[in-house]
């Protein structure tokens, strides 16, 4: 079943990471052969038979004139020269379905990766294609990038990574694109990626789709699948089953049964986002993906902020909060005093008193406090008393008004 697995990770500057990301994402190093490297990369033993060319495709795009198309090049100086603490470059991780055939999945993975990046944003990508624990393909694609952008200036790598110039660009580094990292900016890669997979499944005639949200957006009862170390998925195809690994194992088999449920799901979205993107049987592919791109430019152009409106309620329900919390100090506080007074000048207690504290504390909940179950019945048990001699003072007083009316009428007194 075709599930949408979308990562990102985000490397800062400062680091020294770029060198053996690049080199392990397009299994390339200081090794005799890139057969030798991809076998290293993924952790077999010097002795071990089996061949693992997980490696299908990778190359590097949009590198500036000064990289020399060597994204080490590029993504080491991000490191070294991003301003401190800020992000060097960006890394997604994202599945393709196993339904397609080797060229479909190479072909999805390019539209997602072109209509993201175009011709104007460095990257460096890889196709891998390994055999996952369940004997299957596990084909996925690792793409570095980074969001500075390029504008035809011709910039060394000193100036490339400093803050941009508006208005002399030619003085500044190039612009970084501050859609591509905004708070929003991750659901909106995700939604994308799933827009373009799902017009090549549908484009190959298949009938599983995937669905951007999570299982519990979608309203799906179902836990996602546990996470597995190297060790465990390397132990199964050894014939060793870890705790983990059983885990997983048994996760896989209730998910099955409700598979054919969450791609009805999965297909019924589509239906929906075919509709709100405009995708119509006539058009050609290369029209469908330009609709998906316009989509995607504008939710990214879209504030990333909650809209102003919505932060001042916001502020005003934090206030009130606030100023409710302050109040409530100031009742309890009031009450603790009249209980040290009680206890200093040993006065009566009045009862109505006594159930108001409780009840006091017993609101406690309502401004964020624990539950006090204890003053709420205590309460509740003071107020049933108090109303039960209310009752029968009520009753008293009426058996005395008609014990009057009585004598009254002897008297000839009655109307």
């Amino acid at each position: 079943m075709a599930i949408a697995n979308f990562q990102r990770t985000v490397y800062h500057s400062g680091g020294n990471l770029a060198t053996g990301r690049v080199q392990y994402i397009t299994r390339t190093g200081p090794y005799q052969s890139q057969a030798e490297a991809r076998v290293l990369h993924q952790g077999f033993e010097a002795d071990s038979e089996q061949v693992r060319e997980d490696l299908v495709y990778w190359r590097a795009r949009n590198l500036p004139a000064w990289a020399h198309d060597d994204p080490v090049t590029f993504f080491s100086a991000a490191e070294k020269r991003e301003r401190s603490h800020g992000v060097a470059y960006t890394e997604w991780r994202f599945s393709l379905p196993r339904e397609m055939t080797r060229r479909e999945q190479m072909d999805g993975a390019r539209d997602v990766l072109q209509s993201a990046f175009g011709t104007t944003h460095p990257y460096c990508w890889a196709f891998h294609d390994p055999l996952a624990a369940d004997g299957q393909r596990q084909p996925h694609v690792h793409v570095l990038w980074s969001a500075r952008t390029l504008d035809g200036l011709d910039r060394p790598a000193g100036q490339f990574f400093r803050r941009a110039n508006r208005t002399a660009p030619a003085l500044g580094g190039a612009q970084k694109d501050p859609e591509m990292n905004h708070m929003g900016a991750v659901k909106a890669a995700r939604v994308h990626y799933t827009d373009v997979v799902n017009l090549h499944l549908e484009r190959g005639g298949y009938a599983v789709r995937l669905h951007p949200d999570s299982l519990s957006d979608r309203e799906m009862d179902r836990e996602p699948e546990p996470k597995l170390l190297p060790s465990d998925s390397n132990a199964y195809k050894h014939g060793m089953v870890t705790e983990q690994m059983q885990k997983v194992l048994d996760h896989r088999a209730a998910r099955a049964q409700c598979a054919e449920q969450e791609q009805a799901n999965a297909r019924i979205y589509w239906a929906f986002r075919s509709l709100a993107l405009g995708l119509e049987p006539g058009m050609t592919h290369a029209q469908q993906l330009a609709q998906i791109r316009t989509a995607r430019e504008q939710v990214m152009d879209q504030q990333p902020a909650r809209p102003h409106q919505s932060l001042q309620a916001e502020v005003q329900r934090l206030e009130q909060s606030v100023t409710g919390l302050e109040r409530y100090g100031e009742q309890v506080r009031t009450f603790l005093r009249r209980e040290e007074r009680l206890e200093h000048l040993r006065e009566a207690r009045d009862w109505r008193d006594e159930a108001a504290a409780e009840r006091c504390l017993a609101e406690g909940k309502h401004h964020g406090l624990e539950p006090d179950a204890y003053a709420e019945r205590v309460a509740k048990q003071i107020e049933d008393w108090l109303h039960a001699q209310e009752q029968e003072q009520i009753g008293g007083r009426l058996h005395i008004r008609l014990h009057q009316q009585d004598k009254d009428r002897d008297r000839g007194m009655s109307w």
